[in-house]
């Protein structure tokens, strides 16, 4: 959430739980990262890291997505947003 927030592309490289998930959501869904390949021994090579790198910072799209995705979090999460309002309906809940 903190990169989402800030409107930053991401290079992923799940270790455990669901760091698998948010590795899907932010490569295949949300289309503002990259997954890295790993080779047949199950490394991720220095190459592969750089080429995603430069792939990642040189193409435009990626920061654009990033930015948007950002936007409609800010959007949601202030004062009135879908998520501020649950989060505001839970609280009454809470307190019922």
């Amino acid at each position: 959430m903190e990169g989402v927030s800030n409107g930053v592309p991401f290079l992923c490289w799940p270790y455990f739980a669901d760091q698998f998930l948010n590795e899907s959501y932010i490569c295949d869904v949300w289309k503002v990262g990259l997954k890295f390949n790993k080779n047949e021994s199950g490394i991720i090579p220095q190459g592969e890291i750089n080429k995603k790198m430069e792939q990642l910072l040189g193409d435009e799209n990626f920061k654009a997505r990033a930015s948007k995705l950002k936007e409609m979090a800010m959007t949601n999460t202030k004062e009135g947003g879908q998520s501020h309002r649950i989060f505001k309906n839970f609280i009454e809940w809470m307190k019922a």
